[in-house]
Order: C-alpha cells, then structure tokens, then sequence
C-alpha cells in the first residue's frame, strides 16, 4: 500500500523515511571530511582536488536531502498520520511529537544554512549539485557590514548536526524502547507497513 492508513505508514513515507536516514548517515561523515580537507588545504597542505571532490559530494547530498524531506513534508500534509498507541501517556505522546517536528525543522534548516554559508562566502568557492558548479546563492556574498555572514550560517549548520544527534538518537531509542519494552508495534509500522 502506497499511502499511509490511520494505523500504518504506507510504503512512500516508509522509503523517504530510510533513504532520507541513510543519506544523513552519509552526509555527516562526509561533512567531517570535506572540513578536515578544507583546513589543510587552507594550511597549504592540502589537495584542491580533494576539496572540490568532497564539496561535490557533500553538496549534491545535502541538496537531495532537501528536496526529499520536501517531498516527504508534502507527502505527509497530503496522507493520515497513524495514531500513536493508545497506551502512551500524555507526556510521551508530546514528546513524540515534539521529536518529530524538531526533526523535520533540522532536516529543513541544516542544508539550508550550509547553502546559505556558501552562498554568503565572500570566496569564488563554487556551489555544487551533480556536476553543476553554478548552483545560485540563497544569500548575497558578504560584503563589510553586511548582515549575510558564512560564520554565522556556518555556526547554524555544525549547531544543527549536533542538535540533530541528540534527537536523533531519542528518537532511534525511542523506536527501539517501543519494538523491545512496549512491544506496541510502533517501528514495525515504519519498517513493514
């Protein structure tokens, strides 16, 4: 069944949902090293080659992520919500909640202040989406006074990885308290349907 029911998620929001998982699983590393490439290169040590390659990728994946947690919003605007168990109370059931807008805030603000830090860079370095180096700027490069800086949208995108892991992980320990503990059939409704 492709569309979500009142009591299962249907399999389009179940595939945006794992495929946007893995993606960030990716994506993070590959920020690391994308920075870690970026300093040396800075230092005079470093491969411009690596530094675009890993740019390239780190790009292109954040863009994808976008456009698929884009997709996955209005997915979910136009479908039902299964019901949470009965059982939970109050407290959880915000919680719950809570949790899931937080995650879609960062899954929307995270790529968009790292498009937003590039595009503010007063550098010539390239915005990159597949093989396309000309991916416009959200932001004005910044100029001497101006209110566009890429430390501060830098700041907001390594703020959002690390909020991003801490409701990530209430939010996988929350599916695995529901599939061991309640064993309310909570995650099997995101894994099977």
């Amino acid at each position: 069944m492709l569309r979500n029911t009142r009591d299962h998620w249907g399999l389009v929001t179940r595939s945006l949902h794992w495929l946007v998982a893995a993606m960030i699983l990716i994506q993070v590393p590959l920020g690391f090293l994308m920075v870690e490439a970026y300093d040396a290169w800075l230092a005079g040590h470093g491969d411009t080659a690596r530094v675009m390659q890993l740019s390239r990728l780190h790009n292109t994946n954040g863009f994808l992520i976008l456009i698929l947690v884009l997709l996955r919003l209005s997915w979910r605007l136009g479908n039902p919500t299964p019901e949470l168990p009965g059982a939970l109370l109050a407290w959880q059931r915000f919680v719950a909640r809570a949790t899931h807008v937080g995650l879609y805030a960062l899954l929307l603000v995270f790529p968009l202040s790292g498009w937003a830090a590039l595009s503010a860079y007063a550098g010539e370095f390239p915005i990159f989406f597949f093989g396309r180096d000309d991916v416009f700027r959200i932001v004005p490069q910044a100029t001497p006074g101006s209110p566009f800086n890429s430390d501060l949208f830098g700041e907001i995108h390594e703020s959002c990885w690390k909020i991003g892991a801490v409701i990530l992980l209430l939010h996988a320990s929350a599916g695995l308290w529901h599939a061991y503990i309640r064993r309310d059939g909570v995650l099997s409704r995101m894994w099977r349907g």
